[in-house]
């Protein structure tokens, strides 16, 4: 095979690096380092994976690297300051960034296909195309499980003619699909596959209908003076329907410090919307129709779309229970199953007998078939945690949040863990779960757990700022409603935590002492009974 780039051109078979058809001396360490960037320039290669892939089971010092780094670029005329065949991402690591032209010649040198920007053309037609006849040299890729929905994102546009705008849209595109990828399910598809998109003006549904994908996300980055304004859009394919936008302004010389954070913040509206989108499809077709990860998903969405009672947590149960019941290997749905039942019952709206022997099933169940995955471990965590194992459960959390440090749940289960436990450090580690993801619909939930938290520390104001703006992310959870009411009743603020409780009993009109002692001591149970409150 040969790869063209410009004047020079890698050959494969005689491991040549030529300039305008003349051989080029290099080592073959460094020719090893430039084949490797070329094959993978539809993503950037971080520098560990080039230590693992080409100095395998070496000590090798960063040095090292940067030389042969150096080397590469000589080779192909570029410098550290041009960067135009190979970029540089600062703390992410390479990418080779000229546009390549692969060449095959067949056995008999008789004919030859040729690669452009992925796209594989015979005779300069689209293989597979109308006007190749439906010939196509690699068969198309098998649909997507039809009961696990996809997603794909798109290149993202940039400002022409900036090389640098170029390679953030790429990076920007390239971390929301990672983000993405960890979204219990879906599936993301490759940025192989969606990399033949950059550019070509399709419409949507036709691009989902040749990426089997049910949603698309497509975005741009573009200069406005001094700073970059990056666009993100979610659609849906089979409606050409626009689910949600939003546009963030970044300082050009603050990207490094606030990038990882739009990232976060994108991927943590878009969560939340997909699982809006999904409930709503699910519910048109009938229940025979509904794979287990169908159920999963839509057992998932429940909360947030119902609010917190007996009726909705026993339906996401079952829904749980029947997935199982589909696939008895889906670890998410065990692990979220055990999840519910503990919180449930924590909160007093899972009662009866049984339920704390099948959380612990299922919880047990979930661990076995995936021990690795944050939000298996993190469900879990937060179940046993909730069931009064915190060392486990805690253990699992801490492993949870190092796979994947953007798991917003697994960090806010830790800081509640942690506060249950008396321990000042949950409350930083709550405040960082529900910044990760500002949209997502249990922030009513962990504001509440927080601000009780805060409650145990005597940062009352605190937590009156925290309950108050929990009680605004929800109208159908009464527990912020009921911390708010504690914390006002203790700095005599009775009128307040009397309208605090109203809105709980709004929500939950059976709401009782019971219920609010699972979140008052016995001293501020006691001052609500003096204030007429119970």
């Amino acid at each position: 095979m040969r790869m063209a780039f410009g004047v020079y051109e890698l050959d494969t078979e005689l491991f040549e690096l030529r300039c305008d058809g003349e051989p080029r001396q290099i080592e073959p360490q460094v020719f090893d380092l430039l084949l490797y960037l070329v094959r993978h320039r539809d993503r950037i290669v971080s520098r560990r994976e080039l230590l693992d892939e080409l100095w395998a089971g070496k000590v090798v010092a960063d040095s090292t690297l940067n030389s042969r780094i150096k080397a590469v670029r000589q080779a192909v005329g570029d410098t550290g300051q041009s960067q135009r065949c190979i970029a540089t991402f600062n703390r992410r690591g390479y990418r080779f960034v000229a546009e390549v032209q692969e060449q095959v010649e067949e056995i008999g040198g008789e004919a030859e296909v040729e690669m452009l920007d992925g796209a594989l053309l015979t005779g300069g037609i689209l293989a597979g195309s109308e006007d190749a006849g439906g010939a196509c040299l690699f068969p198309r890729p098998p649909a997507l499980h039809p009961d696990r929905p996809s997603l794909a994102v798109l290149p993202f546009a940039h400002s022409p003619g900036n090389e640098n705008v170029a390679w953030i849209a790429d990076v920007v595109g390239e971390d929301i699909s990672i983000q993405l990828a960890r979204i219990p399910g879906f599936l993301v598809v490759s940025r192989n596959s969606t990399a033949q998109y950059r550019g070509r003006e399709l419409s949507i549904r036709q691009i989902g209908q040749e990426l089997d994908a049910d949603y698309l996300v497509e975005g741009s980055v573009w200069e406005t003076g001094n700073r970059l304004r990056v666009s993100v859009q979610l659609l849906e394919t089979v409606s050409d329907r626009l689910l949600w936008a939003d546009r963030k302004e970044i300082p050009r010389d603050r990207l490094d410090e606030l990038q990882e954070d739009v990232v976060r913040e994108v991927v943590g509206c878009i969560e939340p919307e997909l699982n809006r989108a999904e409930l709503a499809t699910l519910r048109k077709r009938r229940p025979v129709d509904l794979g287990a990860w169908a159920l999963y998903r839509q057992g998932h969405a429940i909360l947030g779309l119902k609010g917190w009672s007996e009726e909705s947590f026993s339906e996401c149960a079952d829904l749980m229970r029947r997935a199982i019941a589909r696939d008895p290997d889906l670890a998410f749905a065990h692990a979220y199953l055990a999840l519910v039942l503990a919180i449930g019952h924590l909160v007093g709206l899972v009662s009866g007998e049984g339920w704390r022997e099948e959380a612990l099933t299922a919880a047990e169940r979930a661990v076995m078939l995936d021990s690795q995955d944050s939000d298996v471990l993190g469900y879990v965590g937060c179940a046993l945690a909730d069931m009064g194992d915190h060392h486990r459960g805690i253990g699992m959390l801490r492993r949870a949040v190092e796979l994947d440090p953007s798991n917003a749940q697994a960090r806010a289960a830790l800081g509640a863990a942690l506060l249950q436990l008396g321990e000042e450090e949950g409350i930083e580690h709550m405040r960082q779960g529900m910044g990760i993801s500002p949209r997502d619909n249990r922030l009513a939930a962990w504001g509440a757990l927080l601000a009780r938290g805060l409650l145990n520390f005597g940062r009352v104001t605190e937590a009156i700022e925290v309950a108050d703006k929990s009680c605004r992310c929800d109208d159908k959870i009464f527990l912020p409603r009921v911390v708010l009411a504690i914390a006002r009743s203790t700095i005599g603020d009775q009128k307040g935590a009397r309208a605090a409780l109203d809105d709980a009993r709004r929500i939950r009109p059976r709401l009782g002492i019971p219920d609010i002692a699972r979140f008052a001591l016995p001293a501020e149970i006691a001052g609500l009974e003096r204030a007429g409150l119970l």
